[in-house]
């Protein structure tokens, strides 16, 4: 992918048909609901090599995906449990499992839930702990400032959002050479298919019924995913 490609040349010939797009100076905004797992994890890996090659440039990638799970390196920074799932477990599922780059151990992803994952450059400047930080408090900050779901709480260690003990979102970045890739998804609206399954294992190494999904803490449920995400482009993107 040559250097040479703008933004504008890279959403013309990689993004797909389907999606929506804003393109802002060195911000490219992508949305697609429903995405398939893999299929978007090729995209963010276009994304990534180009942003290698434009360190000025950024792409987010709001989505979410069909039932699935996802299982990182688990082990990176000590801590043994977190790559917690047994041959047995991985059995019992019922969605698939995919072994991805980044930290942290099993996740699950399924259509309720909202995704981001911003594509950019890490430097001195802005580090790694900047980056996720951000990520979780700006989510943090529209639960709290837009829903009036208080007593919401974030922490890097945490690895995610959480509300009176109960985990919200759960966080997990990769990066290659100096460009991140994956990133946060919020339980938006309850799936009682994917529980179901969560209750087989233990995501990130913590109990299953630590999870619930903002639908249970706010009376409007109506259309709540497309509302949090206008919400969140609204307080912290400004397109």
């Amino acid at each position: 992918m040559s250097s040479e490609m703008t933004l504008a040349d890279f959403a013309q010939t990689y993004v797909p048909n389907d999606a929506e797009v804003s393109l802002n100076e060195n911000l490219l905004t992508l949305k697609k609901w429903n995405w398939d797992y893999l299929d978007c994890l090729f995209f963010q890996k276009l994304a990534q090599k180009f942003v290698q090659a434009n360190r000025k440039a950024k792409i987010y990638i709001f989505t979410n995906h069909p039932h699935v799970f996802t299982l990182g390196r688990g082990n990176e920074r000590g801590v043994e449990n977190l790559k917690d799932l047994t041959e047995n477990q991985e059995k019992l599922l019922a969605f698939p499992l995919h072994r991805i780059h980044r930290g942290g151990g099993i996740t699950f992803h399924f259509p309720g839930q909202w995704i981001f994952y911003p594509i950019v450059s890490i430097n001195q400047d802005y580090t790694l702990e900047k980056h996720t930080s951000w990520l979780l408090k700006s989510v943090r900050d529209v639960l709290d400032l837009d829903f009036g779901i208080d007593k919401v709480i974030t922490a890097n260690k945490l690895m995610g959002v959480w509300r009176d003990r109960t985990k919200l979102a759960s966080i997990g970045v990769g990066i290659s050479k100096f460009v991140t890739e994956h990133g946060l998804a919020l339980n938006i609206n309850h799936d009682q298919k994917m529980f179901d399954e969560v209750n087989k294992i233990n995501p990130c190494g913590i109990s299953p019924t630590i999870y619930t999904t903002a639908d249970s803490l706010v009376e409007n449920k109506e259309n709540l995913l497309e509302r949090f995400h206008n919400f969140y482009l609204k307080r912290n993107i400004n397109l």
